[in-house]
């Protein structure tokens, strides 16, 4: 019994110079990564940086934490963020936010609340932090600008997981329940109030191929960005309206897509009037849209319902033989 009494001893003490080893370094390298981008031009301030967490994890938390890339024009406030590790599997990562605090953008300042808004990380550590999977989670989010809007989601998940095969491809699935757009737009789509505030369901199924890597130097120097999109499946419900989008689009090095989707809308006279009444489509031209898309939802043989292709070519955005003018860029900030 003493024999084991020591052994359990002995390896106790080990666990813990290791824990302790561990718990520096972490402290360590999250200090210097910050005084790095301190050196580089960031606004860095924080009044605190401690990890705990023994014998089984590492716990480090910054306490009111303001970062500011001047770079791209991004910057967060919050009065904590904690990363938690376990002492055993350092590669896993889980990034807590507060339930409140500041995200900005060049063009705006928008204040998060929510009620759960965490990622579980899975890096790859010896490749500068190459991310292998990662699962975000939202609840309760709620989200005010200063422009004057504000917005909500029930629940949301985003899930990003690498693909064991060149070109940098990734699975990425994004879920929402809930989501109520801000009031301004709501009242500019349904000024009638026809539809429920919030639209039921948004959920995007794709893999896309980006031109590099999703590691560390994405948050220090640029965003990767999309060469290729191959949508399986984009599914929006709101009250009778229901659209599902899926295809393919390939994006070259000034974000120009080119490609095509395959558009499915049911109850597409109402999404028309959205459009009207939001001002994405010229009162001129809706007695003319609204004509040729009864042509084309007719040719399905329900009239209520719309099948068509949106194709993107030469810069331009076309809907079935109809062109809607220039195609969106696809760049990552």
């Amino acid at each position: 019994m003493k024999l084991w009494g020591w052994l359990v001893g002995i390896l106790a003490l080990l666990w813990s110079a290791i824990w302790l080893i561990g718990s520096v370094a972490t402290e360590r390298v999250v200090g210097a990564w910050l005084a790095q981008q301190e050196q580089a031009g960031w606004v860095v301030e924080y009044d605190a940086l401690a990890t705990r967490g023994y014998p089984l994890s590492f716990r480090t938390v910054l306490s009111d934490l303001s970062l500011a890339d001047p770079h791209s024009g991004w910057a967060i406030e919050a009065p904590s963020f904690r990363l938690d590790q376990p002492a055993y599997q350092p590669n896993q990562v889980r990034a807590t936010w507060p339930e409140t605090h500041v995200f900005s953008t060049p063009f705006e300042r928008l204040s998060v609340r929510a009620e759960r808004l965490d990622t579980m990380l899975q890096l790859r550590l010896l490749d500068n932090l190459a991310l292998d999977q990662s699962l975000t989670q939202m609840t309760a989010l709620q989200i005010n600008s200063d422009l004057g809007w504000s917005s909500s989601v029930e629940s949301a998940t985003l899930s990003v997981s690498l693909r064991e095969e060149p070109g940098h491809r990734y699975d990425i699935g994004f879920d929402a329940q809930g989501y109520v757009p801000a009031g301004q737009v709501l009242a500019m789509l349904d000024p009638a109030g026809v539809l429920p505030e919030a639209i039921d369901r948004f959920r995007i199924e794709a893999v896309a191929g980006f031109d590099r890597a999703w590691d560390l130097s994405a948050l220090e120097l640029s965003r990767p960005q999309i060469r290729r999109l191959d949508l399986a499946e984009l599914r929006a419900e709101w009250g009778d309206l229901a659209l599902r989008v899926s295809g393919t689009l390939d994006v070259d090095a000034e974000g120009i897509p080119t490609g095509a989707l395959a558009v499915r809308a049911q109850n597409w006279r109402a999404m028309v009037d959205l459009a009207a009444n939001s001002g994405a489509l010229a009162d001129g031209f809706r007695g003319t849209l609204e004509a040729a898309l009864s042509v084309l939802a007719g040719l399905s043989g329900r009239p209520e319902d719309l099948d068509a292709t949106l194709s993107f070519a030469d810069g331009q955005v076309y809907f079935g033989p109809f062109p809607l003018g220039p195609a969106p860029l696809i760049l990552l900030r």
